[in-house]
C-alpha cells in the first residue's frame, strides 16, 4: 500500500474541498421550432407581483374577450422580449453576487527530484497558502457597488416591463380602433355596392346617364380605398398586438372596449407627479443605482492605492531532507504604478453617468409637458367634432329622406353619407389619439411599486 506524503495529501484536501463547490455542465441544445401559441390560455397570477401604472385587482376571464388592462397582464407575462430580458437580468444579478465576493486565497505547491538518485537525497518539496489583504480594504465598496448594480438590473427590467405594457395598450387601441372603422366602412360599401348594381342595370335601360353612373362609380371607389385603409391598419395592428403577445399572426383576439382611457392627471397632480419623478420612473431610479455603483467604484480605485499587502505561509522540504516552515509578505505600491489614473478614469465614467441621469431627467420632464400640451390641442378638437356631430347625423337623416323621394341623386347622397362618415372617422382618430397619449401620460409619471427605494434612502443607508 502507497502511503502519500502529509504534504501531498494537505494540497489534495485542499484541491477535492474546492472542486465540491463546484457547479456542473449541463447541455441546453438550442430550440428548432417557434415558440408562438395559437390562442389565449386560462392564467392564474397574483396581479400584486406585476407592478405596471394604474394597474389594480383584475379579474382575467379570455372567455369574455380582452379588455386593455388583460392586454398589458399578458404583454408583461408572455412577451419574447421579456423573457429574454429576464433570463439577461439573471445573469446580470449573478456577475453582481460574484463582483461583491471576496477573493479566495492562493495555493501553491512545488515537487523538485533530484536527477541522480543518491542515499543521502530525497525529493524536496514546497507548498504555501497566501491571501491578498489588501482585497479586504475594498471589499465594502465592491460589495455596495455589486447591490446596486444588481438593483440597477432589476429595474431596468421593470422600466422595459412598463415599455411593454405601454406598447400593447397602444396597440390594443389602434386594433380597435381599426376594426371598428373597417365595420362602418364595410357596411357603407357594401351598401353602395348593391345601389351601384341597380343603377348599372337602370343605365343599361337608358334611366340613368353615364355621368351619373361615372360619379356614383368614384364614390364607391373612394370608399373602397378607405375601407383598404382601415383594413390593412387594422391587419398590422392586431398582428404586431399578437407578436407582442408571443401569439401566431393568424390569431383572432376578441377585444372588449372598457373605456380605460388611463390617467389625466390635474395641474396640481401632474406638478406633484413632476417633483416626484426621480422616485417613481423606474429608468431614473436604475440610474441612480447605476450612479451609485460607480461612485462605489471611484473609492474602490481611490481605495486601491494603497500598498498591497499579500501574506502567506509555506511548508517546504529540502533535497537533504530539511524541513521548514515560514511565511511570504509582498508588498505592492499601486500608486507608482498608475492607481492615480485608473482613479481618474473611474471619476470620468461616473461623471458621464452623471450627465446621462441629467439628460434623461431633463427629456423625461419635457416629454410629460409636451404630451400635457397635445392632449390639451386634441381635447379642444374633440370637443368641437363632438358638438358638430348632432348637427351631421342630422344632415344625413335629411339626406336619406331626400334621396328616398327621389329630390336628391345617389352622387349628391353618396358624398354626403361620404362627409358624414369621413366627420365620424376623424372623431374616432382623435378618441384614439387621446387615448394613446393618456397611456403613455401615465406610463411617464407612473405609480411608485411599493418595493421601489431610493438609492440614498435613510433605510438603505443603514443596511
Amino acid at each position: 500500500m502507497r502511503i502519500w506524503p502529509k504534504s501531498r495529501l494537505w494540497v489534495a484536501c485542499l484541491l477535492s474541498g474546492s472542486l465540491a463547490g463546484c457547479a456542473l455542465y449541463h447541455a441546453k441544445p438550442l430550440p428548432q421550432q417557434p415558440d408562438l401559441r395559437a390562442g389565449i390560455v386560462p392564467l392564474r397570477m397574483d396581479v400584486s407581483r406585476i407592478h405596471l401604472p394604474g394597474l389594480k385587482p383584475h379579474p382575467f376571464d379570455p372567455a369574455k374577450g380582452l379588455d386593455m388592462t388583460d392586454v398589458a397582464i399578458l404583454a408583461v407575462v408572455d412577451n419574447p422580449a421579456l423573457r429574454t430580458a429576464r433570463a439577461r437580468a439573471r445573469a446580470g444579478e449573478a456577475q453582481a453576487f460574484i463582483a461583491g465576493l471576496l477573493p479566495g486565497p492562493q495555493i501553491n505547491y512545488s515537487l523538485d527530484q533530484p536527477t541522480h538518485q543518491a542515499a543521502q537525497y530525497t525529493n524536496a518539496y514546497s507548498a504555501g497558502l497566501a491571501y491578498d489583504l489588501s482585497a479586504l480594504l475594498a471589499h465594502g465598496a465592491a460589495k455596495a457597488a455589486a447591490r446596486a448594480s444588481a438593483k440597477q438590473v432589476d429595474l431596468n427590467l421593470l422600466w422595459q416591463e412598463w415599455q411593454v405594457a405601454q406598447q400593447a395598450r397602444f396597440l390594443f387601441v389602434a386594433c380597435l380602433e381599426n376594426s371598428r372603422k373597417l365595420a362602418l366602412l364595410e357596411k357603407l360599401r357594401d351598401n353602395m355596392q348593391s345601389r351601384y348594381a341597380a343603377e348599372r342595370r337602370a343605365y343599361a335601360a337608358g334611366n340613368v346617364s353615364l355621368a351619373s353612373l361615372g360619379l356614383d362609380l368614384a364614390a364607391l371607389q373612394n370608399v373602397q380605398t378607405l375601407a383598404g385603409s382601415a383594413a390593412t391598419g387594422r391587419n398590422a395592428a392586431c398582428r404586431s398586438l399578437n407578436e407582442i403577445l408571443g401569439l401566431d399572426p393568424g390569431t383572432t383576439l376578441n377585444l372588449v372596449a372598457d373605456g380605460d382611457a388611463g390617467i389625466m392627471p390635474s395641474r396640481s397632480v401632474l406638478k406633484q407627479a413632476l417633483a416626484m419623478l426621480p422616485q417613481r420612473r423606474p429608468d431614473l431610479l436604475a440610474l441612480q443605482y447605476g450612479y451609485k455603483s460607480q461612485d462605489e467604484e471611484v473609492w474602490r480605485a481611490v481605495l486601491a492605492q494603497f500598498p498591497g499587502i499579500n501574506f502567506g505561509i509555506t511548508r517546504g522540504q529540502d533535497t537533504g531532507d530539511v524541513h521548514t516552515t515560514g511565511f511570504s509578505v509582498n508588498i505592492g505600491f499601486p500608486f507608482l504604478t498608475g492607481g492615480a489614473a485608473a482613479v481618474h478614469a473611474a471619476s470620468a465614467t461616473r461623471s458621464a453617468l452623471w450627465q446621462q441621469y441629467q439628460q434623461r431627467l431633463d427629456a423625461a420632464v419635457s416629454e410629460v409637458q409636451l404630451i400635457r400640451a397635445d392632449l390639451g390641442v386634441l381635447q379642444r378638437e374633440l370637443a368641437a367634432a363632438r358638438v358638430a356631430a348632432p348637427d351631421v347625423r342630422q344632415m344625413l337623416i335629411g339626406a336619406r329622406a331626400a334621396y328616398a323621394r327621389g329630390d336628391l341623386t345617389a352622387a349628391a347622397y353618396y358624398a354626403l353619407s361620404i362627409a358624414a362618415l369621413n366627420r365620424e372617422l376623424g372623431t374616432m382618430d382623435l378618441e384614439a389619439q387621446q387615448q394613446q397619449l393618456r397611456i403613455a401620460l401615465e406610463t411617464l409619471l407612473g405609480l411608485p411599486p411599493q418595493d421601489l427605494q431610493h438609492p440614498v434612502s435613510a433605510d438603505e443607508g443603514q443596511s
